[in-house]
């Protein structure tokens, strides 16, 4: 469970300077203008800068093609305390295609990056043995995302759990012959995390082409003795925008969430789980950690391949498009399956609006755990308009927070929730970090998007929606979560203590920029 120790760290520096700035800049005045014999027109002068400043500021948030609800915290924030509202802006809340890392990379435009793939205009894709609307969910996945659908040419499995996943990932990284693509949010350099970076750097070794991306700071945590280690192995690692200081550097707010493994270009992991003892519940651990990854194995490994190299080329500048990294493969399957990504070099929010298109076909349920909340007025309203309907609405929360602020955003939604129908379970067995989505029990999503803004609209994400084989189990492990939660009563929610819910409700206002 990633405490984000140099991420709060971060940002209270960042704040503490920002309330430094401020009574710094007004100390300055006060002293020069008391001692020095200086005209009206120097006070006048400074302050039209200031307001000049903070004019431009509030206009070009004002006129951002945003949701409104996405620009008052910003707002409220620089009409209250502006020095501070605008150090905290232009450290925070610039705008990522604004930048010159995304500015400089035209492969990343319009996804140019998808060099092995149908686009939408190029093939009527039919999905036999599918029902219309799942036909045009994935039919309109394929336009949002570029990424098409693989039908019955791709294995998935689903591992319930570190002590699933590592013991297969460390099994198909030992039978890599030809190169392994490697990337995660998390990589810790500690039991799970040196089992598993020591096995890359003997493969790396042993002549295979390793390439490991880590975000510089999710995985901030990680020595530099160690990351001096891989550096010094054959591994071709990448750190994801690193952060050497955070003031008016954006590289701290839009941060690499993905999950992807790919071995020889055959098999592939991705899902909700990082590198590290937590997720491993053999480990000996404090609590107890719940979360899902996918294996597949056939063509839509071609998927995940272009969208590491996406990644790679964003911090390196160089793009991989050899035929070595894309070999054939010939497996069959019973099921279709899709690569989702979005991240804020996307024209839109693909994850989310796939999302929202799920709830508006939703005709009888619909299966929800994430581990954290925070809901833009769009899937609030979907969620809500289910559940009226008639359509059982099941969400399941943590129990338990790992992040105390985050988690009072998190049950900040709940009571609207509650109020329109939905059934919400809070996990009691430990900590849920799986983030599975699943309408009617025949269609899925799993990966690492969180169903929050953040993973909306500021994180890189990457998902799996699917239909088929994989189905039976996502479901069965659905229940068997819901019995280790406990249903939050509508009438016990709302007789609260009165704090809880005001710091609950203050937390929701800023809930678009945590």
């Amino acid at each position: 469970m990633e405490k984000n120790i140099r991420k709060i760290l971060m940002i209270l520096l960042v704040i503490a300077i920002a309330v430094s700035l401020r009574f710094g800049i007004e100390f300055a005045f006060n002293l020069i203008w008391e001692f020095f014999d200086l005209s009206t027109i120097f006070g006048y002068i400074v302050r039209t800068f200031f307001v000049a400043i903070f004019v431009l500021i509030w206009l070009s948030i004002t006129l951002r093609s945003e949701n409104p609800h996405q620009k008052l915290p910003w707002l409220l924030l620089l009409t209250f305390e502006p020095v501070v509202g605008i150090t905290l802006f232009l450290t925070f809340g610039r705008n990522f295609k604004n930048s010159f890392r995304y500015k400089n990379r035209p492969l990343m435009h319009k996804d140019e990056y998808i060099t092995r793939e149908k686009r939408p205009h190029e093939v009527e894709f039919k999905l036999f043995g599918y029902d219309d609307n799942t036909q045009e969910l994935f039919h309109v996945a394929h336009h949002l995302s570029y990424h098409q659908p693989f039908l019955n040419n791709t294995k998935i499995e689903v591992l319930k759990n570190g002590e699933a996943f590592y013991p297969d990932l460390k099994a198909a990284l030992k039978k890599a012959q030809k190169f392994i693509l490697f990337e995660f949010f998390i990589v810790r350099a500690d039991k799970r995390g040196r089992e598993i970076v020591n096995l890359l750097m003997q493969k790396a070794e042993e002549g295979v082409d390793v390439k490991m991306i880590i975000d510089g700071l999710g995985s901030a945590r990680m020595s530099r003795s160690y990351l001096r280690k891989i550096r010094q192995s054959k591994i071709d690692l990448v750190v994801n925008d690193k952060i050497y200081f955070p003031l008016f550097n954006t590289r701290i707010n839009y941060r690499n969430h993905r999950k992807i493994v790919v071995v020889d270009g055959h098999t592939a992991y991705t899902g909700g789980m990082n590198i590290a003892n937590e997720y491993d519940n053999t480990v000996d651990h404090p609590y107890y950690f719940r979360d899902t990854q996918l294996k597949l194995e056939g063509k839509a490994v071609k998927s995940l391949t272009s969208l590491f190299f996406k990644d790679y080329y964003y911090n390196t500048n160089n793009f991989f498009d050899n035929d070595f990294y894309y070999p054939e493969t010939n497996v069959k399957s019973e099921n279709v399956v899709q690569v989702l990504q979005s991240g804020p070099d996307s024209d839109a929010a693909t994850i989310r609006n796939l999302y929202l298109k799920m709830l508006m076909m939703a005709k009888k349920s619909v299966k929800i755990m994430t581990p954290y909340m925070a809901l833009d007025q769009e899937t609030l309203t979907a969620l809500s308009i289910a559940a009226q309907s008639g359509i059982d609405v099941e969400i399941i929360i943590p129990g338990e927070p790992d992040k105390y602020l985050v988690y009072k955003v998190t049950k900040s939604f709940v009571g609207n929730l509650l109020g329109s129908g939905v059934n919400i379970y809070q996990y009691q067995k430990g900590f849920c970090h799986a983030k599975v989505f699943i309408v009617d029990d025949k269609i899925a999503s799993v990966g690492s998007y969180n169903l929050d803004n953040r993973s909306a609209v500021i994180d890189f994400e990457v998902t799996l929606l699917m239909s088929g084989a994989p189905l039976p189990r996502l479901i069965a492990d659905f229940e068997e979560d819901k019995k280790d939660s406990t249903r939050i009563d509508p009438k016990e929610w709302a007789n609260r203590p009165l704090i809880t819910r005001l710091v609950e409700g203050v937390m929701s206002i800023f809930s678009p920029i945590i």
